[in-house]
């Protein structure tokens, strides 16, 4: 006597091979999201990068000067505002006495929209004018 075996799968059924490529493909979407998410946030974050340098750059022009020499070329000007454009940021250069007479504060704020939303970024310090 022979021992006979059945066997009652043969193969993957049609339902078994769409469920695989549906979860494949969800989980392909899900990554592709996550991906632009993130490819999203760093340009955002390189944006704000070039602002923040931008900021510094323009403190640091202001320091290198002698006050007379700013003032007097109008770079900054205390109790006023200077402005202007550099590609696509806007900056302003705001600056007033302190409390202390030889103390000027002076704070420099970029402006720029990416994507219709407003940004910006300020940087203040104090400089001792003589």
């Amino acid at each position: 006597m022979g021992v006979v075996r059945l066997r009652t799968s043969q193969g993957y059924v049609l339902l078994d091979v769409l469920l695989a490529l549906f979860l494949f493909s969800l989980g392909f979407a899900v990554l592709f999201g996550l991906t632009e998410g993130a490819v999203s946030e760093a340009r955002q974050a390189s944006t704000l990068m070039e602002g923040a340098n931008l900021a510094q750059k323009k403190l640091e022009q202001l320091a290198v000067n002698a006050w007379s020499d700013n003032i007097a070329r109008q770079a900054c000007i205390p109790g006023g505002t200077v402005e202007g454009n550099e590609g696509r940021f806007h900056w302003l250069i705001h600056s007033e006495w302190g409390d202390i007479p030889e103390l000027l504060r002076v704070s420099v704020e970029v402006r720029w929209t990416e994507r219709g939303n407003p940004y910006q970024y300020k940087l203040e310090t104090l400089y001792a004018v003589e």
